[in-house]
């Protein structure tokens, strides 16, 4: 049918990006179930929404604690990053956090070390989140599920709509508008703030360089008695054995929704809106059940 009219699919599926973006980073109020039956186009290609149900809100203190953590990704630093979790509550700071920096390092090595094309979808990053999360004291609102949830579906739009769909081409404009409007936030007080923060850090480091050197001895120590041991993270491991946990159960529930969804595009299709709304209901359900399956 798209083709058919002239439509085009690249346009039609960044737009569905640029749209969610622009609800995320800016309004900051935003659809939160943007299934293909919650969304149309219309002769002008612009897109359509319906079923305001479901909406979520991400308050401007918390947006801008994102962009913090934006910040603090695109600069791979581990120690903001973990900061700016525990800003926006879903990082408990209690105990020892090293284990966490190691894991939020990880995470970002491997994230950003990839080129474009090898770019990770939504729905693996947040399959790699949750699952660094299991022994970690990581609390992810709920609003962020609802985010992670809504980006996986409209990627899913997006590589059926275009084959070459790329998340990371669409959203570097915007990543880039980001940059340019923090740099021009760095006035002069704040550069001499960071400098003096920088001497700080460095003082710091300096006066517990000692200590450190006689901890990392006392280690190496005990590993050569055998008074310790080291476990080792293997992160794709981790992942294999949570998808073996539940996959029956999501399989079962991907396969019923899916058949609804489906099912509701026919009857829409045959002019039964009312049948199909039912079926678009039922899918989402399901979705949902999929989404509390795979977030555990």
């Amino acid at each position: 049918m798209l083709d058919s009219r002239g439509f085009d699919r690249s346009r039609i599926s960044s737009r569905a990006i640029e749209a969610y973006l622009i609800q995320i980073l800016k309004t900051g109020f935003f659809h939160a179930d943007p299934h293909p039956g919650n969304l149309a186009i219309d002769m002008d290609e612009a897109l359509i929404y319906y079923d305001f149900g479901m909406m979520g809100e991400i308050k401007s203190f918390t947006r801008e604690r994102l962009l913090e953590l934006f910040y603090a990704v695109y600069e791979k630093d581990a120690k903001k990053v973990m900061q700016s979790l525990i800003d926006i509550g879903a990082l408990q700071p209690t105990g020892d956090l090293s284990s966490v920096r190691r894991s939020v390092k990880f995470f970002l090595d491997n994230l950003l070390s990839q080129t474009p094309d090898q770019q990770q979808t939504f729905a693996a990053i947040g399959e790699d989140l949750f699952a660094i999360a299991q022994d970690q004291p990581f609390r992810f609102p709920s609003t962020f599920t609802f985010v992670l949830r809504a980006f996986s579906t409209l990627e899913g739009i997006g590589y059926t709509l275009d084959p070459n769909f790329s998340f990371v081409k669409i959203a570097a404009p915007y990543a880039q508008e980001l940059l340019d409007i923090r740099q021009k936030r760095q006035t002069g007080t704040q550069l001499v703030e960071q400098i003096r923060k920088q001497a700080d850090d460095a003082r710091t480091s300096a006066v517990s360089m000692p200590y450190r050197v006689q901890r990392i001895e006392e280690i190496v120590n005990q590993l050569d008695s055998g008074d310790l041991k080291l476990r080792v993270r293997v992160l794709e491991s981790e992942r294999a054995a949570r998808k073996a946990t539940i996959l029956q159960m999501a399989t079962m529930y991907t396969v019923f929704g899916g058949t609804l969804l489906n099912l509701g595009v026919t009857l829409t299709n045959q002019g039964s809106q009312i049948l199909a709304n039912g079926s678009f209901i039922g899918a989402d359900l399901h979705h949902s059940s999929t989404l509390s399956f795979t977030s555990r």
